[in-house]
């Protein structure tokens, strides 16, 4: 176990504060580090030091500060000590050679070279040349950057009724981290206060700002934004002053990609349909009406192991009715907000027989997973161990009807739902802890049976908009 359970880098002009935090959880540890700075600072700083080569071998460091809690145990000055290897060799190299160099009237490529000792070569390589023609007023890198990283948070405003853990999973994150992110000891928050809920490093270098620039020209010579540089140097105009230092990120080569081609909604049945009979197939369907089962399928959005149930209704001549309110992919983490799916249009196609996902409770934000076992006008659904079961009991306590507002999480998407507290007829998983399935809606899902009330029903529709904020 590390002696240090986190850390934070703090940027001060040109360089940074690192703040190491003491893991509180073992005595065993802490009584070491109390004595490596009691027998010897030295061996405090060299131990520091080997973090910094680890972990942060481009940036500079001038100070640790070592905290044990909110209690500053040991302010540790490093200067160019702190310089990993790599930082260390690019600082000779700056002392004789700069960045950038302004192309003026009369010079060429060979005469740069010749003045500042870079061949002609590494100067083409540095600036993406392809030739040798560069025209006054051009921005030359000379030589390799030396990389700074820059420290920022992303946040959020603590609500009434809010708690860490609620924060926590919303966000995607542990308790343990927020707390750590926010040096907490303790789960006490109040509302409006202000806790960090990521945290963003960023690489790039630094940039004097010379006569004649602009944020616009800034920007064009590195191929960043002209947002993005005033976002990480907190502008919030776009003047500039000479000698000013601004921090610029490293642009970002993505992969060209395809545009992504949004599926055209469907909104009528097609001319010929089929309510499905007890013992059909996709392939007997195909042969009575002399298609393909590729087009049974395609048409109904259907996977070769997905299969028919009594009384589904198909399509046949065309597509089914679909719509495309949520794509795969589009977030990046459960959340206790949820897009509202109708279930007939797009849901079904969805959510599937057999398919894992996780359920989000929008009241606690607690998270377990459950199985689709079937259903036609609902999903029918399944905790999956029995961890995820106790999870859902501790949710309505007692085993009822009640439903409680729900988001689905699947694949990278939230989806507004409802689910009911009361295991019923069958199941396919034996070892959860329950017997039974629970009902689990969208908008629109329709119950299996006539005779359920419509206050039941009723319950669900307005959970399912609770879930969507609404």
């Amino acid at each position: 176990m590390s002696i240090f359970r986190g850390y934070n880098l703090e940027r001060h002009r040109d360089d940074y504060v690192l703040i190491l935090y003491v893991n509180t959880n073992s005595v065993e540890i802490s009584s070491e580090l109390g004595e490596i700075i009691k027998k010897n600072s030295q061996d405090l700083k060299e131990y520091v030091q080997k973090i910094i080569e680890d972990k942060f071998p481009n940036i500079k460091i001038s100070s640790a500060k070592i905290m044990l809690g909110t209690m500053l145990l040991a302010t540790i000055p490093l200067g160019m000590d702190a310089l990993g290897t790599k930082a260390k060799a690019s600082i000779t190299t700056s002392q004789q050679i700069p960045e950038f160099y302004t192309v003026k009237s009369g010079d060429t490529i060979w005469k740069i070279s010749q003045t500042f000792g870079v061949s002609i070569d590494k100067i083409k390589s540095l600036n993406d040349l392809k030739t040798d023609t560069i025209y006054v007023g051009q921005t030359l890198r000379l030589r390799e950057e030396i990389k700074e990283a820059l420290t920022y948070y992303d946040t959020y405003t603590v609500k009434s009724g809010d708690t860490l853990w609620k924060i926590a999973q919303s966000f995607g994150i542990s308790v343990s981290q927020l707390k750590t992110l926010n040096n907490m000891t303790t789960d006490t928050i109040y509302p409006g206060q202000i806790l960090k809920v990521k945290e963003n490093i960023v690489y790039g270098s630094f940039y004097t700002v010379k006569s004649g620039d602009t944020l616009w020209k800034i920007a064009q010579s590195f191929m960043v934004s002209v947002d993005e540089i005033k976002r990480l140097n907190n502008l919030t105009t776009d003047i500039i002053n000479v000698g000013q230092r601004l921090f610029i990120p490293e642009k970002n080569v993505e992969e060209v990609k395809p545009p992504t081609i949004t599926p055209t909604p469907v909104y009528e049945w097609p001319a010929v349909t089929y309510v499905v009979q007890p013992g059909d197939t996709v392939y007997s369907v195909a042969k009575k009406f002399n298609t393909t089962v590729d087009n049974i399928l395609r048409y109904n959005y259907m996977s070769p192991d997905d299969w028919l149930d009594a009384g589904d209704k198909i399509a046949i001549s065309g597509y089914a009715p679909r719509v495309y309110t949520v794509t795969p992919g589009e977030a990046t983490y459960p959340s206790t907000r949820g897009k509202i799916v109708d279930w007939f249009l797009e849901g079904q196609y969805i959510i599937k027989r057999g398919d894992i996902f996780t359920i989000v409770d929008v009241q606690t934000g607690k998270q377990f997973k459950v199985k689709m076992m079937g259903g036609y006008n609902h999903s029918d659904v399944e905790p999956l161990t029995v961890e995820d079961t106790e999870v859902m009991r501790s949710l309505f306590g007692t085993w009822q009807w009640n439903p409680r507002p729900v988001v689905i999480y699947k694949d990278g998407m939230n989806i507004a739902a409802s689910l009911s507290g009361m295991p019923h007829s069958a199941q396919t998983i034996t070892n959860n802890g329950v017997t039974g399935h629970f009902d689990l809606y969208l908008k629109n899902s329709l119950p299996h049976s006539q005779d359920t009330s419509n206050e039941y029903v009723e319950a669900h529709y307005r959970n399912i908009n609770t879930a969507a904020g609404l």
